[in-house]
């Protein structure tokens, strides 16, 4: 038990350096490698389902699973292969429900509605970002908050982009309160991207000095966040 919890925590901390570095400097296909053979190497424990003795080994496997394919999923997105990060968020929430995680399933729920609208399935998409939002609020923890946050932003993004009617103007509300939730936490990423739905949205509205100040809040965040990680790019 105590071999396979190490092995599962080394990997968690692989894939978080990982996040932390070469996602943030847009290094899509090195980050990729890594998860996927990060997953692989989950797959390879075999844990047994049905044992009692594994049982709560087999869970944090399925944990670890569903992260590293919502990680794969999100590189998939960024270099533009939405129909094969469909098929690995359908098997992220899978593992992700075998988890009994509710953080899990509810970052599971969101990953796959993003993908969903990123493959034009928008109807689909939106049900499971709808459906997410309470998961997400059903805590308090920085986890739970920092969900919450990014599912206002991808509101958000989904109002700039025209998927809903309700135009910027809701755009940027969605993003303010993306901003009053993650303020707090030092989510730097997070505060970057709401600032810039905000900038996206003042443009449609035709406001050219809110979307200048929208900008400069965005420069400022991504700098902080350079700054934190020891100097790497955003």
């Amino acid at each position: 038990m105590s071999d396979f919890q190490t092995i599962l925590q080394n990997l968690q901390q692989r894939t978080d350096k990982t996040l932390d570095t070469l996602e943030r400097e847009n290094r899509w296909e090195e980050a990729l490698e890594i998860y996927h053979a990060a997953g692989a190497e989950v797959d390879a424990l075999d844990i047994p389902r049905d044992d009692p003795a594994y049982r709560r080994a087999y869970r944090e496997a399925r944990r670890v699973r569903a992260y590293l394919y919502l990680r794969e999923a999100n590189a998939l997105r960024a270099l533009g292969r939405p129909v094969e990060a469909t098929a690995l968020g359908e098997k992220e929430l899978e593992a992700a429900t075998a988890s009994g995680d509710g953080i899990t399933i509810a970052r599971s729920m969101f990953s796959l509605g993003g993908t969903y609208l990123a493959n034009g399935d928008v109807e689909r998409g939106l049900k499971f970002l709808d459906d997410s939002k309470p998961m997400f609020e059903h805590g308090d923890d920085y986890d739970h908050r920092q969900g919450l946050g990014w599912w206002y932003i991808i509101q958000a993004d989904i109002r700039n982009a025209g998927l809903l009617p309700d135009g910027p103007e809701a755009a940027v509300a969605m993003a303010d309160k993306a901003l009053e939730i993650l303020r707090p936490l030092k989510n730097w990423p997070g505060v970057a991207r709401a600032h810039e739905a905000r900038a996206k949205a003042y443009e449609q509205m035709g406001d050219a000095e809110a979307a200048r100040l929208a900008r400069t809040a965005q420069k400022m965040a991504e700098e902080v966040l350079r700054l934190e990680s020891g100097g790497h790019g955003v």
